[in-house]
């Protein structure tokens, strides 16, 4: 066996017992829930959604996301002051829907991710992916709800980038974790 072959080997090791442990599940949960304090209305759904579905089980991964969207609609609708109206309401609908296919999309998974370098390569193609969904289906939203005024590329870049910082942020999180696993593994026993 060559030594990409078992690196390759050993990091599917790692995120394996990650994928299957629920300490990652449950620092997603609370880093999400973190981010709806930082942010106020732009919420890193995908950014974390995406790292969710391309690192948890689809279900998990899901979870993660329907409790980062719930805690920013209860923070909003409690603290924030967001209006009881049909329109807010819908929107909420409209951001969980495109998080959603977002993070669908980047817990397909495909063969070639399974190695550290290729791993994070379909994160960030995921990111980006997930990321022009998710704003095609805002736009699409923003047509029937009559609010697509906000479309600037500045905007647009903007959210992107705390999208990128929070997925990437916690990428090196997990990246260090299995890190971790691989030298605990590699450890000689007493």
């Amino acid at each position: 066996m060559n030594t990409a072959t078992t690196l390759s080997t050993r990091w599917q090791g790692g995120s394996r017992s990650l994928y299957d442990s629920r300490l990652w599940y449950y620092g997603l949960l609370a880093a999400g829930s973190v981010s709806n304090v930082v942010y106020y209305c732009t919420v890193p759904l995908v950014g974390i959604g995406v790292l969710a579905g391309t690192t948890l089980p689809r279900r998990r991964a899901l979870t993660v996301l329907l409790t980062l969207w719930c805690v920013n609609q209860f923070l909003g609708f409690t603290v924030r002051g967001y209006p009881y109206t049909v329109s807010t309401f819908a929107w909420g609908g409209v951001m969980l829907l495109g998080a959603a296919l977002a993070v669908l999309l980047a817990s397909l998974r495909p063969a070639f991710h399974h190695a550290p370098p290729r791993h994070g390569l379909w994160l960030a193609l995921s990111l980006l992916l997930g990321f022009a969904l998710y704003e095609w289906v805002i736009w699409l939203g923003g047509l029937a709800l009559g609010g697509v005024h906000g479309f600037t590329l500045s905007v647009l870049a903007e959210i992107l980038l705390g999208n990128a910082l929070w997925g990437g942020g916690l990428a090196a999180v997990h990246w260090g974790w299995v890190q971790g696993w691989m030298r605990l593994k590699d450890a000689p026993s007493d």
